[in-house]
């Protein structure tokens, strides 16, 4: 068994196509036929069970898996550690990020780990929280920083290490000649447009956004980042919710304005890491300046 093989055995099982899978790899179709085969002669038990319309992993697949991840990931770094004996400041942090820690939490420390590492690829992924710790555990990410929230419903907790950050106040971000900041006692955000990241929103928001969100009408604009909610904010076509420290920026310009949340809503961000994985120095720095400038 080897290195190569079992990467070949990994792509085919998180693609599940011959020939997409080998285009990926760089390998004609029937080199990679050839390639699982010799694994699976090497296991003497088949890996995918194959017609002409599908491949779909076996059971000694499903059991393999894990496994071949964890040695992938592992040369991954150590061939990292063996370039950073030249290079000690080369190679790729893999980051999932949920909406709300990205700006300017993690832009920030982003800013300041590449001073300090000029050299260093950084990828930042979005999307849903269980998506991202799906994919953390896959081995795809080095971490991810979302709602912890999410980490105890997770199927994987057992296999993730959740790290809380402090939390910040979430605040109401509307265009600063908006009706709302006139009105008096506490304002009924309810009946007002909303823009909000892809993830749900918290449970501590008024009823009647929840039976709206319950019925699948909100929000009204479900888009894929805080930027894009604020733009939407400034059209006057919506308000937003974002975290304080982000919404002092966004208002720097005066084009916005905030309101306090009246259901007093916060940040619930962790930094996740696999258990029981070694990680690269570059990973342990990032973390380290993350926490920091948390």
């Amino acid at each position: 068994m080897n290195l190569r093989r079992l990467r070949h055995f990994e792509t085919l099982y998180r693609i599940g196509n011959f020939a997409r899978a080998a285009d990926e790899l760089g390998l004609t179709q029937s080199a990679l036929t050839r390639s699982i085969q010799k694994l699976e002669g090497e296991l003497d038990a088949p890996l995918f069970d194959r017609s002409t319309h599908y491949v779909r992993p076996t059971g000694a697949a499903e059991r393999l898996i894990r496994s071949a991840r964890d040695v992938i990931a592992a040369a991954a770094n150590l061939e990292q550690e063996a370039r950073g004996l030249k290079q000690p400041t080369t190679g790729t942090v893999r980051i999932g990020a949920g909406p709300y820690p990205l700006q300017p939490l993690l832009t920030d420390a982003i800013i300041r780990f590449a001073r300090d590492h000029p050299a260093v690829r950084i990828t930042v992924t979005g999307g849903p929280s269980e998506q991202l710790l799906e994919t953390l555990v896959d081995r795809r990410l080095d971490l991810v920083v979302c709602d912890r929230a999410k980490f105890a419903t997770s199927g994987h907790a057992d296999e993730v290490l959740c790290i809380p950050l402090p939390s910040e106040p979430l605040v109401v971000v509307c265009r600063a000649d908006h009706p709302l900041l006139a009105a008096e006692g506490r304002p009924d955000t309810a009946a007002w447009r909303w823009a909000l990241p892809r993830p749900a929103p918290g449970s501590n928001f008024p009823r009647a956004l929840r039976a709206r969100f319950a019925a699948g009408l909100f929000p009204d604009y479900e888009l894929d980042s805080t930027a894009a909610c604020l733009d939407m904010a400034r059209s006057g076509l919506a308000i937003t919710v974002v975290p304080r420290s982000l919404a002092a920026r966004a208002c720097a310009d005066g084009t916005l304005a905030t309101l306090p949340l009246p259901e007093g809503e916060q940040t619930r961000d962790a930094i996740h890491l696999l258990r029981n994985r070694s990680r690269s120095a570059l990973v342990s720095a990032f973390v380290t300046i993350l926490r920091g400038t948390a």
